[in-house]
């Protein structure tokens, strides 16, 4: 998988965990999946879809959505996202009826290899992962998966290629999930159950 820099955080809040390459599984395993959407059913070779197009959870404006099949010149090992006029791909993800805290999608080039980065878009802030070099999309792709921090969901995210028309990122795979409830610790247990004792003893005693 390629490399890339640490995520930094352009507004004074958590920076969502990471999750990278083979982390999909482990990912995925944060809380429940409501969406893994991959364009299959766009058939293999070129899909125009607009300049504003939505599906399972995400708006894509990116202006000239695109999706790259199977069969067409680039090869691609599955469907993939794009922009026809190669960079940037831009999308918001739903956040009304729904607030996803999890956000995950693979990631690859085709054209020319530039390094991409990542710009993902929260409720509270923006965080960018920078000077990624992925991998050519008719070879692999490599995952990326954010989890939002405590009070914080994901409202949009932007794929950018470094060295502009030539190279373009492309996504697959874009799955959305909101986190499974936090486990109070074995310790935490314990002081509440002591907690409830106290309140039983203390009642005890008054009626005494």
């Amino acid at each position: 998988m390629g490399a890339a820099s640490l995520l930094v955080a352009s507004a004074a809040c958590a920076t969502p965990a990471q999750f990278a390459g083979p982390g999909r599984a482990t990912f995925m395993s944060q809380g429940t999946i409501v969406e893994n959407y991959g364009f299959d059913d766009l058939g293999s070779g070129f899909s125009s879809l607009g300049p504003v197009w939505t599906a399972h959870g995400v708006t894509y404006q990116t202006g000239d959505n695109l999706v790259v099949g199977t069969q067409t010149n680039y090869a691609p090992i599955s469907n993939v996202f794009a922009y026809n006029f190669w960079s940037p791909v831009k999308a918001t993800v739903e956040h009304t009826s729904s607030q996803f805290n999890l956000l995950g999608f693979d990631v690859g080039y085709l054209g020319t290899q530039s390094p991409l980065s990542i710009k993902v878009d929260t409720n509270l802030g923006s965080f960018t992962v920078s000077n990624i070099i992925p991998s050519n999309a008719s070879q692999a792709m490599n995952f990326f998966g954010f989890v939002a921090g405590s009070g914080e969901y994901f409202t949009g995210f932007q794929l950018s290629s470094a060295n502009g028309s030539g190279s373009a990122p492309v996504i697959d795979n874009v799955t959305l999930g909101q986190q499974a409830a936090a486990v109070p610790e074995p310790a935490s247990l314990a002081l509440l159950g002591l907690g409830f004792a106290g309140m039983a003893l203390s009642r005890r005693r008054r009626k005494a």
